[in-house]
């Protein structure tokens, strides 16, 4: 039976890289006419999405919680999304983050009767590493996750990691993320009047929130193996950035390095850098800010952590492959063993070669079509069963 509505399930439209996707794909749904309800189960709007869009809350939380009481309030939620979808005769749900995807199987599990879509946004063997709340959600993951209708990875690399541990046997297939290229490319040619970028500076760009996995201070350190001309501008925020300030003052950087904040529009920033950084060390399912820097004419050096860059920039290579020393000029950026700062060094300086950083920026607007939004959004439909 085709489905006459589509309903999504998320965490919130906090600042985030599954956050943004359900944006982009709330928008060109709309455009395509589709009649769209987003539940989310925290009140914490970064990202906006299209007014045609029904919005439901299912608490008045903020997303400020702490993570155990999230936790707990699970199965409440699950029994208040079950009560919701019978009222509504909701018929298929798709969720999008853990949390979300925990509640959507639980209201089924709990009697609804609705069909049970979760999107996997990230690697789970990251959880290892997160101790009490990680066992915590690796249980969930082990035990809800075999009773979900359909499972969705955002690459192959997750896909692996999940069935290196898990081995489900649900229907499980890899979407990538959708990026709408002619909308990142008006808002990268928006004007910086928050920042002066001089003419005489070689900018280094990295976005993402500000925890332990992301790895800045990795880039950090590797400035104080640059010349003077080099500098990095940071977009984010987390509970690192005070660390990260701190470290900077410690290796006599702090000229140079620029924390603006988190932002509605990184693009502007972007297109006027020099350089893009992925230096993350786990946890990355699709990094969007690697298409995103394609589109904004940024070459890329990103270090090889599961999953995602590798799969991005060496599409041709082994998902498997981790490089563990030198650098990989892979066809559509750099590659670098994680946390080796010898080796993020000589991959910028590779990048002071015009031609070969011409290269990538050519190679790259080829490969980011691979991820126009109607594109993905097409597949997305085809999953949702609707024409």
């Amino acid at each position: 039976m085709e489905n006459k509505k589509i309903v999504f399930l998320t965490n919130s439209l906090a600042a985030g890289g599954a956050e943004k996707v359900i944006s982009v794909l709330l928008s060109e749904l709309v455009k395509q006419k589709y009649k769209i309800e987003l539940i989310c189960l925290e009140q914490n709007n970064f990202y906006e999405i299209p007014k045609e869009v029904k919005l439901t809350y299912l608490t008045n939380f903020n997303g400020k919680e702490k993570g155990i009481k999230k936790i707990l309030f699970i199965p409440i939620l699950a029994w208040k999304l079950k009560k919701y979808i019978k009222n509504t005769e909701i018929i298929q749900i798709q969720s999008h983050v853990y949390r979300s995807n925990y509640i959507n199987i639980l209201a089924k599990i709990f009697g609804s009767k609705h069909n049970v879509q979760i999107v996997n946004t990230g690697t789970i063997s990251k959880y290892y590493n997160e101790g009490l709340v990680g066992k915590i959600n690796l249980f969930l993951i082990k035990f809800l996750y075999p009773k979900a209708n359909l499972i969705i990875t955002k690459s192959k690399g997750m896909l692996l990691d999940m069935q290196s541990l898990y081995n489900f046997k649900n229907e499980i297939i890899v979407l990538n993320n959708p990026y709408d290229i002619e909308k990142i490319k008006k808002l990268k040619n928006e004007i910086v009047d928050d920042f002066n970028f001089k003419s005489d500076k070689k900018y280094i760009i990295s976005v993402g929130r500000f925890e332990i996995f992301k790895q800045q201070d990795y880039i950090i350190e590797t400035l104080t193996k640059l010349s003077n001309e080099y500098e990095l501008i940071l977009l984010g925020d987390g509970y690192k950035k005070n660390y990260l300030q701190a470290l900077s003052n410690k290796l006599n950087v702090q000229d140079r390095v620029h924390f603006l904040g988190r932002v509605l529009n990184p693009y502007k920033y972007m297109a006027k850098s020099d350089l893009y950084i992925l230096s993350s060390n786990n946890g990355e399912g699709f990094p969007n800010v690697l298409i995103e820097a394609m589109i904004c004419n940024l070459p890329i050096i990103s270090s090889d952590c599961k999953s995602g860059p590798r799969e991005i920039l060496a599409p041709e290579t082994d998902t498997n492959i981790q490089i563990q020393s030198g650098i990989e000029e892979a066809k559509y950026g750099i590659l670098v063993p994680i946390g080796n700062i010898k080796s993020l060094v000589n991959a910028i300086i590779l990048m002071e070669n015009n031609t070969i950083k011409n290269k990538y920026v050519s190679n790259a607007k080829k490969r980011m079509k691979d991820f126009e939004v109607n594109i993905i959004v097409d597949k997305y439909k085809k999953v949702l069963n609707v024409k």
